[in-house]
């Protein structure tokens, strides 16, 4: 194994799973699910990409995830709980004072027109302190930071595995793996037993549930950068069959909407075979598309030029801004422009031109990088110096 070595195509996989988040978020107004705003057009297509990527979108995100704890814990030693408190939760806590009540108060401006901003702000404290949510940490994370919750979760999930990190030795089971690459979708099953058990009990997003699903796929990615060079194989010889998986279960995932007991079943689960049915789809969904996508980036993606750096840098601040300005947009565009794809189109090309001045804005002063878990460590491309074991 070389001494160093640059894993571009982890950059382009982490890069393309926030750019996927953005475009997901730009066309929620147009499907039947509850969202912040909505537009009077919408479209069974949206549902259908909603449900197609929602049940595995998130979970590519916490594979990366772990892929870059593993390489910060590498890289920043003692440091290393004083990084991730930096980036994740500064950002999180700046994130739910200025950036997370434009979008509530653009919700209310929409169902209820002339809202005072001031009049909002002013009662904004109470309407948080109203919510029911009691002693549920996670949907309190959720309502405080909306699509923000995913930075305080992650350094939960970072500080409950701390002690598994350098603890499990995964060597035995990487050699089998390479002898009989088949074994992999074992790995399969926690995700599927997680579900059947828990989610009757805690069936909210970003739940109970939700948050040890992400840990698993979170703690697959750890593992995978630590030995990447032996699993990489496994996963190209799989990599057919990762992909025929995630179609057949997404495609049954879809058409489980078509089914009023199967889609209670997805929506308000209870202990009974329609939920086994549903558990065991979602669980294949949300371990075959990060996998599949692992390898085919690996084939693909490994090389480097001049705009990945940049683009690695952008996705923090621009993953925290982004929905402010969908939402915020998106409440003007729906509100004049009066057709459902010309609303769609001009939303996503308005993030995107908001975000990148608004990005560039954030880079240039040490108090806005500060805010936006920016660092010059995170200036260089992610690279995963290994050694022989």
């Amino acid at each position: 194994m070389h001494q160093k070595e640059r894993i571009h195509y982890l950059d382009w996989l982490r890069i393309s799973a926030f750019a996927l988040l953005i475009l997901f978020h730009s066309w929620q107004p147009f499907n039947s699910f509850h969202w912040l705003i909505k537009s009077p057009y919408q479209t069974v297509l949206a549902d259908i990409l909603t449900v197609f990527f929602h049940t595995w979108r998130l979970y590519l995100i916490f594979f990366v995830s772990g892929v870059g704890t593993f390489l910060a814990l590498r890289s920043r030693g003692n440091k290393f709980f004083t990084d991730r408190f930096q980036r994740l939760i500064i950002p999180f806590i700046f994130g739910i004072i200025v950036i997370v009540p434009c979008q509530y108060y653009f919700q209310k401006l929409q169902k209820y027109p002339g809202t005072s901003f001031l009049n909002f702000i002013a009662h904004y404290p109470g309407f948080i302190a109203s919510r029911p949510y009691k002693f549920d940490i996670f949907q309190w994370l959720l309502e405080l930071g909306i699509h923000l919750w995913y930075l305080p979760s992650l350094f939960i999930m970072t500080v409950a595995l701390y002690p598994l990190f350098n603890r499990i030795n995964l060597s035995p089971a990487v050699s089998v793996l390479t002898r009989r690459p088949q074994l992999l979708w074992l790995f399969v099953l926690p995700f599927i037993f997680t579900l059947i058990l828990l989610k009757p009990i805690f069936p909210e997003y970003t739940s109970v549930t939700d948050f040890i699903t992400y840990a698993i796929i979170f703690l697959y990615g750890f593992f995978f950068i630590k030995q990447h060079v032996q699993l990489l194989p496994v996963l190209h010889k799989n990599s057919t069959m990762l992909l025929i998986s995630g179609i057949a279960s997404s495609l049954l995932l879809i058409g489980c909407l078509l089914s009023p007991s199967l889609r209670k079943a997805a929506f308000n689960p209870s202990y009974s075979i329609n939920h086994v049915i549903i558990s065991i789809l979602l669980g294949c969904s949300a371990f075959t598309w990060p996998l599949y996508f692992v390898s085919l980036f690996s084939r693909r993606f490994n090389y480097s030029n001049t705009l990945l750096p940049e683009l690695n840098k952008s996705v923090l601040p621009v993953y925290i801004i982004h929905q402010t300005i969908i939402v915020a947009g998106g409440f003007f565009i729906i509100k004049y422009v009066g057709n459902g794809l010309l609303e769609f189109i001009l939303i996503v090309l308005t993030t995107f031109m908001i975000s990148i001045p608004v990005y560039l804005f954030i880079k240039r002063f040490g108090i806005t990088r500060f805010l936006f878990g920016m660092s010059d460590k995170r200036d260089k491309i992610i690279r995963a110096q290994l050694s022989r074991e």
